[in-house]
């Protein structure tokens, strides 16, 4: 079974400013921390689905496949899809944003373990808060990612309301799923 690890970068940060995938955060670049959780588990490809206007502002990684996403700024829906069509040969995704400065290898092993193929998606949750953007994605949403995206829809939600989802509990406490937004959002003491 081939699992991709992909990494969700080609929003425009316009709540934060500038393009905080590229901030420093503990000596590396925001995207960085997810590209390692991904690497630190051997999954392979690795992809970046970034656009034209942010891909030349990477620096080249020898083992990263890029995606660039056409149209760009449509969403991680429409970039999940468009991950799903072109690449036909693998059947699971492991999407992760740019912005999450506390992921972690053991993360991503955790919900590796989860994958069963009686599902479409694995999403973590918190509470009532579900996790999309730090997840596994099943080859078999196609068709409906299909559906959404020639409708006009552009919410992860959408998604997960139509297809089989295993739902992985973690405490609202972990901080793993802190992204950030704006600068406010940075933890004290820790950029």
């Amino acid at each position: 079974m081939i699992i991709a690890g992909v990494i969700l970068a080609g929003g425009q940060s316009s709540r934060f400013g500038r393009h905080k995938m590229f901030e420093v955060f503990q000596g590396l670049p925001l995207y960085h921390h997810s590209l390692n959780a991904l690497r630190q588990n051997n999954l392979c490809p690795i992809i970046i689905a970034t656009n034209d206007a942010l891909f030349p502002s990477f620096p080249p990684h020898s083992d990263v496949t890029w995606l660039i996403e056409t149209p760009s700024h449509q969403g991680p829906l429409f970039a999940l899809h468009q991950l799903f069509i072109e690449n036909p040969d693998i059947e699971w995704f492991f999407v992760i944003a740019s912005d999450m400065p506390y992921m972690s290898a053991d993360f991503v092993k955790l919900l590796l373990q989860k994958i069963d193929s009686c599902y479409d998606a694995v999403i973590p949750q918190q509470s009532a808060r579900i996790q999309p953007l730090a997840a596994l994605y099943r080859r078999s949403a196609l068709a409906t990612t299909t559906k959404l995206v020639a409708n006009n829809h552009r919410s992860m939600k959408a998604l997960l309301a139509e297809i089989r989802v295993h739902y992985v509990d973690f405490s609202v406490n972990d901080n793993v799923f802190t992204n950030i937004n704006y600068e406010t959002d940075w933890p004290k003491g820790d950029k």
